[in-house]
């Protein structure tokens, strides 16, 4: 046994010392589900869904008739009558007035695929390449005339699949009976604990989320905004910096095609970018105490249409996500529940967490994101 003389100071007798511990436990990681709680988990209503739930789910969708084509031949002259063929049989009617480049021409006939047409209808005749774009802007009908075949657009479907997502959950006998600083119950802390990292997954999906149908052997999975977010997708090449008009252009592709921007997500670069664009452009008070400035709404430079900007730090780093959330949105399949499963060993506690989710995004058109910028210029 250890023993001394003069002062005893607190090096000396250190095994009866009793530990300072915080009686909390702080997690070093942040909780966020920024996506979801702009989206909502239940959005079953908003697509009027009916004989729910389902591992599979469809939305329908439909288009007006097109307003262009494209001309295949019977363009090169400038005559005051001629034929003209275009692609798409049967759009065109007796009647419409269309436009190739700055010229005008009357539909008189219409056989398939093929338009007679007078040419200068509004006083301008030219040549035009036989690959012209031809164009829709009226339909001027005789009075009298025979009612003639009308083009039609066919109703189509979009698929997604559910998802499941689960977690094992399995403590000790010993274990759950310890005292433990920060830990009035490590049952019910692991299971709050397992949430919050489910909820975070699902919320990843919205990005990564990859579509299976599945099978016996291979999970099914439900697809994000990338998997049906195509036609107005910006890819910047050779990774320039994220600059205000690329924001702007996608505004305008969504408007072009009928949608309303009213959410943007992205990454906390994307966002630092876009507090940049406006920088000498926000007026304030002077206050010396303070620098910066942030940006949580951006103004559509079309429609005035406010969006708003939300920092997701799921999100990925070079991506902004333009979206009209009338048509998006997380589905519930069945909602993250705890159960408790039969013990096979010494524990005191055997369970999961596990939930079933999908993910709708309609009207593609509707939305877009822009991918592949700089993450440090």
């Amino acid at each position: 046994m250890a023993a001394g003389s003069g002062q005893i100071s607190s090096y000396n007798n250190t095994v009866p010392q009793k530990r300072v511990v915080t009686d909390r436990i702080i997690t070093k990681e942040p909780m966020s589900i920024v996506a979801i709680t702009a989206l909502g988990l239940h959005n079953e209503d908003k697509f009027a869904f009916v004989n729910t739930p389902g591992t599979a789910y469809d939305w329908l969708e439909d288009t007006f008739a097109p307003v262009s084509d494209t001309a295949v031949s019977g363009l090169t002259s400038a005559s005051t009558l001629t034929q003209v063929t275009v692609t798409t049989s049967g759009l065109f009617q007796v009647g419409d007035v269309i436009l190739i480049d700055a010229e005008y021409m009357w539909v008189s006939e219409v056989s398939t695929t093929l338009l007679s047409v007078t040419r200068g209808y509004g006083g301008t005749q030219a040549t035009h390449a036989d690959t012209s774009v031809v164009y829709l802007r009226g339909r001027n009908r005789l009075e009298g005339a025979a009612a003639g075949n009308g083009y039609f657009t066919v109703v189509s479907s979009t698929t997604n699949y559910s998802a499941i997502l689960q977690k094992t959950i399995e403590i000790a006998r010993s274990n759950a009976l310890l005292k433990n600083y920060g830990i009035e119950n490590v049952v019910e802390r692991e299971i709050d604990k397992v949430m919050d990292e489910q909820l975070m997954q699902l919320n990843y999906m919205a990005y990564h989320g990859q579509r299976k149908a599945g099978s016996a052997t291979t999970p099914r999975g439900f697809g994000g905004i990338p998997t049906f977010a195509t036609t107005n997708k910006n890819a910047l090449s050779s990774t320039p910096a994220l600059l205000r008009k690329h924001i702007e252009d996608e505004f305008q592709d969504i408007f072009d095609n009928g949608g309303v921007t009213d959410l943007i997500l992205t990454s906390a670069w994307g966002k630092r970018k876009i507090n940049d664009f406006f920088q000498g452009f926000i007026r304030t008070e002077r206050d010396e105490k303070f620098g910066g400035h942030i940006i949580d709404f951006l103004m559509n430079p079309v429609t005035g249409d406010v969006a708003r900007v939300l920092v997701d730090r799921h999100c990925q780093s070079d991506r902004v996500y333009l979206l009209d959330t009338r048509y998006l949105g997380y589905i519930t399949i069945d909602p993250f529940f705890e159960e408790e499963l039969a013990k096979t060993k010494d524990t005191a506690y055997y369970g999961q967490v596990v939930g079933e989710y999908g993910f709708v995004l309609a009207y593609e058109k509707a939305h877009s994101y822009i991918s592949g910028f700089s993450t440090s210029v």
